[in-house]
């Protein structure tokens, strides 16, 4: 029975370390993949500009590097409007989203240009390279997409980290003892030594003082 239960723990402690391991591989991939897949138009931007258009090869590198670049901030801005224009229902509070799909449809043209319709004009190619090639050049719509809605479950974790951390001081707060409120303190002057007379009441309501009077012990004679 204690075999048993040894080989329990152990088997649990692998699933365990293995499922944890996977988690944290697949969310790293998933966090470079998107990256990396724009090395592929953008190459592709990089080989058509050197070779059809006569770029030199440093302008050719700029121009694949700021046209992915502009795909990939495009798709993931307009993503980002559309999730806080859905938030906001003030028209006044609207982020421009088509405004980025329209720069988003821009950048789209640049790339099937660059990338597809010279092809198709130098004929080198058959129509299935071509179509194969558009496909590629189209990949910064799943990386932009994927960059954007990462950013946007990492801020949903980290507003709920917040309510929760929140939720914990307030309790905290509501736990503390409540300290009994300090004793007033009052001055009054001896009621046996202030006397308000006929005559006082009379003249204005003038108080006077009057002394006890002091009853001393008689002292015997001779």
């Amino acid at each position: 029975m204690n075999g048993t239960n040894y080989l329990e723990k152990l088997f649990r402690w692998i699933s365990d370390t293995v499922n944890g391991a996977e988690r944290a591989v697949l969310d790293a991939l998933s966090a470079i993949v998107p990256y990396t897949t724009s090395s592929i138009p953008a190459y592709m931007t990089y080989w058509h500009t050197i070779t059809y258009m006569g770029f030199p090869a440093e302008i050719a590198w700029l121009s694949a590097f700021t046209v992915e670049v502009l795909g990939v901030t495009a798709v993931s801005t307009a993503i980002r409007f559309w999730q806080w224009n859905k938030t906001h229902s003030l028209e006044k509070d609207h982020a421009p989203f088509w405004l980025s799909v329209v720069t988003y449809g821009f950048y789209i043209m640049v790339t099937l240009s660059v990338n597809v319709l010279l092809e198709v004009h130098s004929a080198v190619r058959s129509p299935a390279v071509i179509w194969a090639i558009g496909l590629f050049s189209l990949l910064s719509i799943p990386s932009g997409v994927l960059i954007s809605i990462r950013a946007q479950f990492g801020e949903m974790l980290e507003e709920k980290r917040e309510k929760v951390q929140q939720r914990k001081m307030e309790r905290q707060t509501s736990r503390l003892p409540i300290s009994p409120p300090a004793p007033m303190v009052t001055f009054s002057k001896d009621a046996d030594t202030m006397h308000l007379t006929e005559a006082d009441r009379n003249n204005g309501g003038g108080f006077r003082n009057k002394r006890r009077p002091v009853h001393r012990k008689a002292t015997p004679t001779d």
